[in-house]
């Protein structure tokens, strides 16, 4: 009798016992965790090593990325980089003309490019002429979808070294960002999108010293006549 009402305790205490045990492991792993960031904070604030100043600037740029007040988390977004294009200055087309295919199947970005392309059009500085052959289109509007950049659009040129013209150009609209609500990316700020990598297609840089389709952030403006008066001089030189 006293062997069977030990054996009847035994399970209720080991089970008691594990969870007491788990328990612990939770509340010193907690502990560990927090020494760990406390330290890494301490570190980052009171160091000043290249090192510890890497890691500050990295956390400041994940905090604005995504801040904690809520209310300003469309806004941030909205200011994503539109792409990280550099161009060598002089660099254009032989003639301010090239034809270009639009690969994108997509609805919303097809007419984001055909609406881009008309307004570029409109301006008479230069002159795109859509076709259906891939093979020898000048330039190739494609889209893609990478959460990997904080980039809404990429473009890509290919030169000829020794008189800088450009000789093809590769352009994509990222649909991760311009498609996806949370980015607040309308209809109209997709366009702009399209007109400012077709911009570099054509040999504009950035403009952040204007209100300006090329400025590198923000998609807030589509063409303006800096932009055309720029890429007529450029045409010029």
């Amino acid at each position: 009798m006293v062997y069977l009402l030990k054996s009847l305790l035994w399970l209720p205490r080991f089970i008691i016992r594990l969870i007491w045990n788990l328990i612990w492991r939770l509340i010193q792993t907690a502990v560990l965790l927090a020494l760990i960031l406390w330290g890494f904070w301490w570190y980052i604030n009171n160091s000043t090593s290249d090192f510890a100043n890497q890691l500050s600037n990295v956390v400041s740029g994940i905090s604005q990325i995504f801040p904690t007040d809520t209310t300003n988390l469309r806004e941030n977004l909205q200011n994503l980089s539109t792409d990280f294009y550099q161009n060598q200055e002089g660099v254009r087309w032989s003639k301010p003309q090239a034809t270009i295919y639009i690969q994108s199947t997509d609805p919303t970005l097809v007419s984001a490019y055909q609406t881009a392309i008309a307004n570029w059009n409109s301006t008479g500085a230069f002159t795109f002429t859509l076709t259906n052959d891939e093979q020898t289109a000048d330039i190739i509007a494609r889209d893609d979808m990478d959460a990997n950049t904080q980039a809404a659009g990429v473009a890509e040129t290919k030169l000829n070294a020794l008189t800088k013209r450009i000789v093809y150009a590769d352009i994509r609209l990222n649909a991760y960002y311009l498609l996806n609500d949370t980015y607040g990316y309308t209809f109209e700020r997709v366009v702009n999108t399209a007109e400012h990598e077709l911009g570099h297609a054509i040999g504009l840089s950035h403009n952040d010293a204007e209100v300006s389709v090329m400025q590198s952030s923000g998609s807030n403006y589509s063409i303006q006549a800096t932009d055309v008066n720029s890429l007529v001089e450029l045409y010029q030189s």
